[in-house]
C-alpha cells in the first residue's frame, strides 16, 4: 500500500478533483494526503482521502516533509495537483520498487504532455524503471520511494529544488535513483510556479540549496551532468555547456 501526498493551492479544482479520482480507484493507494495551502478547506468524500489545513501557506518543500511525516504507509509518493495519470498508476509504479532504490520520478523528456487542459486520463502502458545520473526536468512532478530513504528537506528551501535535494542525498546514502519510463502523464504545468511573486523566494531557495549541498572541494573542482547542460566549477569559475536537442 502507498500513500499519496499533494500539496495545493487549488488553482484548478476540476484537475485535482479528476487526479484524486484517478488515485480512489487504484487499490495500491492506502491513504491520500491533500495539504491544503489555500487555506479554504477541501472537501472530497472517501476514506482514503485525509486534509490538512495548516495555519498559513507552507509551499511545496516543508508540505512534502509534513506529509510525508504523516504518512501511514512505508510507500510513499508526491504528487503536484496539476497532473493527470493513467488508471492504476501507483500500482504500475510500485510493482517495479525495491526497497534499495532511492527516489523514483517521472521522465519528462519522453512521456510528459504539457497542455493547458484536459478531460481524460492517459492510456495505460507498460512501465519499466531506469537508472538516472541526472535528474530530468520536471522529474518531481510524481516522486516515489519507500519512506526510510525520505531526508527531510530544509524548510528553508520553501518551493523549488525539494526534488533536487531528495535525489542528492540518495546519492550520497550510495542509493541509486530512477525515472519512470514508458508512461504517458498529462501536465499543465506553471498553476503556482508562473506567480511573480514567488520569483524571490525561488531565487533565495537556489541559494539556500546550492550552499546546502555544495562543499569547498565542489566550489573548486567539480564537474555535473543536468537534463539540458553540463556544468563544470574550477578554482570557483563555473562553465557551461549546452546539450544539444534531439
Amino acid at each position: 500500500m502507498i500513500t499519496v501526498i499533494i500539496p495545493t493551492l487549488q488553482k484548478n479544482k476540476e484537475v485535482l478533483y479528476n487526479l484524486i479520482d484517478s488515485l480512489d480507484t487504484d487499490k495500491s493507494v492506502g491513504e491520500i494526503i491533500i495539504i491544503d495551502n489555500s487555506l479554504k478547506g477541501f472537501e472530497y468524500i472517501s476514506q482514503k482521502v485525509r486534509v490538512i489545513t495548516p495555519k498559513e501557506n507552507l509551499f511545496v518543500n516543508p508540505s512534502w516533509n509534513l506529509g510525508v511525516k504523516e504518512a501511514k504507509f512505508d510507500i510513499v509518493a508526491l504528487f503536484n495537483d496539476d497532473i493527470a495519470v493513467c488508471e492504476n498508476f501507483c500500482s504500475s509504479v510500485i510493482s517495479k520498487m525495491t526497497p534499495e532504490m532511492g527516489i523514483i520520478g517521472f521522465n519528462s523528456t519522453d512521456f510528459m504532455t504539457v497542455c493547458s487542459d484536459f478531460k481524460k486520463q492517459p492510456a495505460q502502458n507498460k512501465i519499466t524503471l531506469e537508472e538516472i545520473k541526472y535528474m530530468d526536468k520536471y522529474f518531481g512532478v510524481a516522486m516515489f520511494f519507500f519512506k526510510n530513504n525520505y531526508v527531510p528537506i530544509p524548510n528553508e528551501i520553501k518551493n523549488v529544488y525539494g526534488d533536487a535535494w531528495l535525489i542528492n542525498q540518495c546519492w550520497r546514502k550510495k542509493k541509486k535513483n530512477y525515472r519512470i519510463n514508458g508512461q504517458q502523464i498529462f501536465h499543465i504545468g506553471s498553476l503556482s510556479s508562473s506567480n511573480p511573486k514567488l520569483k524571490p523566494i525561488c531565487k533565495s531557495d537556489a541559494k539556500i540549496y546550492r550552499k546546502a549541498i555544495t562543499t569547498i572541494k565542489d566550489r573548486l573542482f567539480s564537474f555535473e551532468e543536468h537534463w539540458d547542460c553540463f556544468k563544470f566549477r574550477f578554482l570557483g569559475l563555473t562553465f557551461k555547456i549546452k546539450k544539444r536537442k534531439r
